[in-house]
């Protein structure tokens, strides 16, 4: 039973960072390279708002704070990057991959040289364990679990029952379409950039509260998100959570029995084996 927590606390984990992806690639057709800096912003927005307010308050209440800051403006510097980046390159993809790599290393090191290259922590935020059917299960793990699953249900209603949401849908699976209907398409751009970094720094935020946190942290994640939408369908929200689950499993396992150092070399080896077979991922639209 405890393998089956495991397999539910990393697989949450996954979903909450690879959906603001999935959903930016989605609408814009294009990867932000810069999407795990966002994830690594927000850890560190919590790091330093419990450096700021210890003491001040209790430690939920800054916990909270976090998760409101560091999406605010992390959606806000996705709003500037889709106006300074996107828009302006919009007709050259590849320009757009060489820029937002270029931010990347470039939040990289204004972090390192404003903080430290070093991993920071915080505080257990809502320490102690609950013992259930077997299972030890960390407080902080279980509020996590709860808030991924919060954000991915507010995702859900914002786009299946608002106008916005609806609109955002209609241009992911027909541009063309989209425009026809007279949807602007600035102002989904706009829209997509500011949910999906915001979702980055959120995701940021829970896991900054079990991880360390450190200007590095966001290259992994993103390699493991590329990994997750393009074998759950690029642009496909169910699949990105569907695959998350997937490689949950795999990766649980594997660290249970002994391999872990083996699982990123594994999952690569899935995604180039469900790209035989199935190019446009388990849940994608073919174009």
């Amino acid at each position: 039973m405890q393998i089956v927590a495991n397999i539910v606390f990393l697989s949450t984990f996954y979903v909450s960072f690879a959906v603001g992806l999935a959903l930016v690639f989605g609408v814009m057709r294009t990867i932000n390279f810069a999407h795990g800096e966002f994830y690594m912003l927000g850890g560190y927005s919590l790091w330093l708002l419990f450096g700021l307010l210890s003491g001040t308050m209790p430690d939920g209440a800054t916990f909270i704070i976090a998760l409101v800051v560091a999406a605010g403006v992390v959606g806000t510097l996705g709003i500037l990057v889709q106006l300074s980046i996107f828009h302006r390159l919009r007709e050259q993809p590849f320009s757009i991959f060489m820029a937002t790599l270029g931010l990347s290393y470039v939040l990289q090191v204004v972090v390192v040289k404003a903080i430290g290259p070093m991993g920071q922590s915080v505080p257990a935020v809502f320490p102690g364990f609950v013992f259930f059917e077997g299972m030890i299960l960390p407080i902080q793990r279980l509020v996590v679990f709860g808030f991924t699953v919060v954000m991915m249900g507010g995702l859900y209603l914002f786009l299946m029952h608002t106008d916005l949401g609806r609109a955002v849908r209609a241009t992911a699976q027909n541009r063309t379409g989209a425009m026809l209907q007279g949807i602007s398409m600035n102002h989904i751009a706009l829209t997509t950039m500011f949910v999906g970094s915001a979702l980055a720094a959120l995701s940021g935020v829970l896991m900054g509260s079990v991880l360390i946190i450190s200007p590095f942290m966001g290259g992994e994640a993103l390699w493991r998100a590329f990994i997750i939408i393009i074998v759950g369908g690029i642009g496909s929200l169910s699949g990105a959570v569907v695959a998350a689950f997937l490689f949950g499993i795999i990766d649980t396992l594997m660290t249970t029995f002994g391999a872990g150092k083996f699982a990123p070399m594994v999952d690569a080896m899935i995604m180039l084996l469900v790209l035989s077979f199935l190019p446009s991922g388990l849940l994608g639209a073919r174009e």
